[in-house]
């Protein structure tokens, strides 16, 4: 019986540990369903001063084509001054018609404040802007 109780203790506590993960990973994931396309941009590691920012970025729709959206042009990351920054890199792009993905690098930033991530002219809307607020140094 004693067994028994040892293995429904550990379950349970294996299951609120996987759920604070996906909790943490959902606030890392942010998305926007204006217009046709569905955005969504989920940052690869929790924002911090100092460390390169990864953000993966996948564009959903039924509707549209979406083989003409050039990542590193739809997306940039904004700086509190408010210019846009390109990202250095785009990773694992993937996908075509109407499903799409990559990671987008970005350099480090300097300091702590909000992250904001902009995705623009995507599904027939201007501009989309992830928010997340940006942790102290490493």
């Amino acid at each position: 019986m004693r067994s028994f109780a040892r293995v429904a203790v550990a379950l349970a506590m294996a299951a609120l540990w996987a759920a604070g993960g996906s909790e943490a990973q959902e606030s890392l994931t942010k998305q926007d369903r204006q217009g046709p396309v569905t955005v969504a941009v989920t940052l690869t590691a929790a924002p911090a001063v100092g460390a390169p920012v990864k953000a993966k970025v996948v564009l959903d729709t039924h509707s549209v084509g979406l083989d003409s959206v050039v990542f590193d042009k739809a997306v940039a990351l904004r700086t509190v001054e408010g210019a846009d920054v390109a990202p250095t890199a785009v990773e694992e792009a993937q996908g075509g018609g109407h499903h799409r993905s990559a990671v987008l690098v970005f350099p480090p930033l300097a300091q702590a404040g909000p992250l904001k991530i902009v995705v623009k002219n995507v599904g027939g809307v201007a501009e989309r802007s992830f928010v997340w607020e940006l942790g102290p140094a490493r």
